[in-house]
């Protein structure tokens, strides 16, 4: 009877376990045919992050890949085998799979541990291999958090077609570029970086091993300094009966000071931990735009590739390399000029510094920075359309006298006029302070910022031709006179590319920021060609840049902008002003860099008349106070080092100098050197007799001609100056020789 039991007990164990095999089997079979392809592996490369570098090569930031439908960023740079520390090698695989190199996918010890704790245990580490966790960390990622049977299944199958197709340095190569790391951290560069602020070749055997030591619960154990030394030791010992390290390297790996991130540790001399202190500074999940320099310029990059390339490739796939046009001593400068700018309460800014012979971005601010706060993603620099008001008044000048025949001696009447357009209301200009000067030259309407003037200057080109000329520059300008007092909008990174032709020949560069990208392999994805025209004639240029040098330097009258100064250098540079004091602006440049400063606020609401400055005192608000401060601010530390002249911009052939009196335009050996044209004949010029006023007038009507009037149908007329109230009421004047 007893024999009948067992033999029926043995049959139901028998046929139990047969079930569960053939259950195992069938389970194995549908699991298997259920594999993803490993070809998924090679989506890697793919899934990098994008390293950005200014112009000398330093590295200035990240654009970290988003991925999922949650967009989840994952910060991750692959790296070679060869440039990893042999030492941090070691001590992932002495840590992570000390079979790595004799198995052939998995350990069938460690497996069946893992399946007996999987059910009855809960141990710290389970069976997993190298060669399991770079299947579960890819092909298997969605199944990543399932303790099940099928995904331990799935990964020992596809861990031995992995270890067929591979070869174990491959595989290795695979399992440092994909391990988590904790946060967004993904693969070893980026955790090298992240703990210990150094690449993977400079990592050390102990670095390594509390690198390894992170891997399971890497967020969990970067709190836990004291478990993980300890888990050190274990390990440096394990690696030391296995010959893989000699006791004298375990040793000195043992006593060295580790100080990963985050982290405040002291030891003693036979490296035991006194106290471990956490610290303020904290491993934080790193944005999918990152920089130590210039996250507003980071934002930008990242704008530009996106309009480029699309999302998907900048962060769905990533692994981009991008060089930039960023001078980092420049855009440091230009940091801390924001930092350090007094502005009103409130008040926003923006600075911009490009090279006008390459069009190069050096810099770029476009807010003003709160300590603590991040930037954000509105850039003032680039997007916030403002009107240039009288900073726009150098483009009305130099079309007036490439078309219009004037020059800095050139004398326009600053008194009230009404300018007519047909079908428009008539034009009433004001000064800003409300009063009129008289009869004075270019340079010094210049130097004062009348406005009068600046749009008879505008009538004497026609609007027409000032337009055409501003569009050709990249402002989107229609041709009425409040042109000519900057009555448009205009982003502080167009306007300093405008200004640049002027200290580039005349030619203007187009304006960028990125100059070359790469791909993952080095295939170049893109290469900066910028556009270039000659919108000035070299001599208009220089001209030009003399005229705006009186803006500086002129004084008895003081001219607006003669707060500028940067010591040694030569500088040249325009106020602007806009209605109800709602923008202030200064662009100027110096052989090298030309500079825009814009302050207002983002609501457009007026600027107070005054504010507190940092020492106290009430100050004025003004174009030719604040923004000048910032600019100089700027403009010395971004070129401190650099070769310092006062020679200024090369004189281009044709170009002579005479000394005028700013007021009447004659020759005076007293007077201030001015560039003109050679062809100019200014001997005779001179208030007197000889004085004569010139007036454009249409020949279709015989009346004053307007700014609709094509330039063909102009014609000048001179007029005895006692006549000029009666014929002129107030219009163009210009000063021109004529023999007694």
């Amino acid at each position: 009877m007893t024999r009948k039991i067992v033999q029926a007990v043995l049959l139901l164990l028998m046929t139990g376990l047969l079930s569960l095999v053939a259950l195992f089997g069938a389970s194995a079979l549908k699991w298997a045919n259920e594999l993803p392809s490993l070809e998924a592996l090679d989506a890697l490369e793919f899934t990098a992050t994008s390293q950005v570098f200014a112009r000398d090569g330093t590295q200035i930031g990240q654009l970290v890949p988003v991925t999922g439908e949650d967009r989840e960023s994952t910060n991750r740079i692959p790296v070679a085998l060869d440039e990893i520390s042999p030492a941090a090698l070691q001590a992932i695989i002495a840590y992570e799979d000390a079979q790595f190199f004799r198995h052939y996918g998995f350990n069938p010890l460690s497996v069946a541990r893992a399946f007996y704790e999987e059910f009855f245990g809960d141990a710290e580490r389970g069976g997993s291999t190298i060669t399991t966790q770079v299947v579960k960390n890819t092909v298997l990622y969605d199944l990543r958090s399932d303790r099940s049977m099928e995904r331990k299944a799935k990964e020992l199958m596809l861990a031995v077609e992995l270890e067929r197709r591979l070869t174990k340095s491959e595989i290795l190569y695979q399992y440092v570029n994909v391990v988590f790391w904790g946060g967004n951290v993904y693969g070893i560069r980026a955790a090298a970086q992240t703990y210990f602020g150094k690449d993977p070749s400079e990592l050390t055997l102990a670095e390594g091993l509390y690198l390894a030591r992170l891997i399971p619960a890497p967020n969990v154990r970067h709190d836990d300094f004291l478990g993980t030394r300890a888990s050190m030791r274990e390990v440096l010992n394990r690696m030391v009966r296995q010959n893989v390290i000699s006791s004298q390297a375990a040793e000195r790996a043992w006593r060295e000071p580790l100080q990963p991130r985050g982290w405040r540790v002291s030891y003693d001399e036979r490296g035991n931990v006194i106290e471990a202190e956490r610290t303020r500074e904290e491993v934080l999940v790193q944005t999918s735009v990152s920089s130590d320099l210039s996250r507003t310029v980071l934002i930008e990059v990242r704008n530009f590739l996106t309009r480029r390339f699309g999302e998907g490739v900048v962060f769905g796939q990533g692994g981009l390399r991008i060089w930039t046009t960023i001078d980092v001593q420049a855009q440091r400068a230009a940091n801390e000029a924001a930092l350090r700018a007094e502005a009103p309460p409130g008040a926003q800014l923006a600075i911009v510094g490009l090279d006008p012979e390459t069009g190069e971005i050096l810099a770029m601010v476009g807010e003003r920075p709160q300590p603590g706060v991040p930037p954000g993603e509105f850039n003032r620099a680039t997007e916030a359309l403002r009107q240039p008001g009288s900073s726009f008044k150098p483009i009305v000048y130099a079309t007036a006298m490439e078309l219009g025949g004037m020059h800095q001696g050139t004398v326009l009447v600053d008194a009230p006029a009404t300018f007519e357009t047909r079908g428009q209301p008539p034009y009433e200009p004001r000064n800003w302070d409300d009063a009129f000067l008289g009869a004075l030259t270019v340079r010094e309407n210049m130097n004062q910022s009348r406005n009068i003037p600046a749009v008879k200057a505008l009538e004497a080109a026609s609007a027409q031709a000032v337009a055409e000329r501003a569009r050709e520059l990249g402002f989107e300008v229609q041709p009425f006179f409040a042109l000519a007092l900057g009555s448009f909008e205009v982003t502080p990174l167009q306007h300093a590319s405008a200004f640049g032709a002027f200290a580039n020949g005349g030619e203007q560069v187009e304006a960028h920021l990125v100059t070359r990208v790469e791909d993952a392999e080095g295939n170049v994805l893109f290469e900066a060609r910028p556009r270039r025209k000659q919108v000035w004639s070299p001599q208009t240029a220089y001209v030009m840049l003399d005229l705006l040098h009186g803006n500086v330097v002129d004084t008895n009258p003081i001219a607006l902008s003669h707060r500028a100064s940067v010591p040694g250098r030569w500088l040249t540079g325009k106020t602007g002003t806009t209605n109800d004091d709602r923008d202030i602006w200064f662009v100027g440049a110096t052989p090298g860099l030309t500079a825009v400063v814009w302050i207002g606020n983002d609501d457009s609401r007026s600027l107070p008349s005054t504010m507190v400055n940092a020492a106290g005192q009430n100050e004025r608000v003004t174009s030719s106070r604040q923004p000048i401060y910032v600019w100089n601010d700027f403009v010395a530390n971004a070129l401190q080092g650099r070769p310092v002249s006062s020679e200024g911009f090369p004189v281009p052939e044709g170009i002579v100098f005479h000394r005028i009196d700013r007021r009447t335009g004659a020759i005076t050996p007293s007077g201030t050197p001015a560039a003109m044209p050679a062809t100019v004949d200014v001997a005779a010029v001179g208030v007197g007799r000889s004085l004569m006023i010139e007036l454009a007038i249409d020949r279709r009507t015989g009346e004053r001609a307007t700014a609709d009037t094509p330039w063909e149908f102009v014609d000048v007329i001179e007029v005895d100056p006692a006549d000029l109230d009666e014929v002129l009421g107030g219009g163009l004047v210009e000063v021109e020789p004529i023999s007694p």
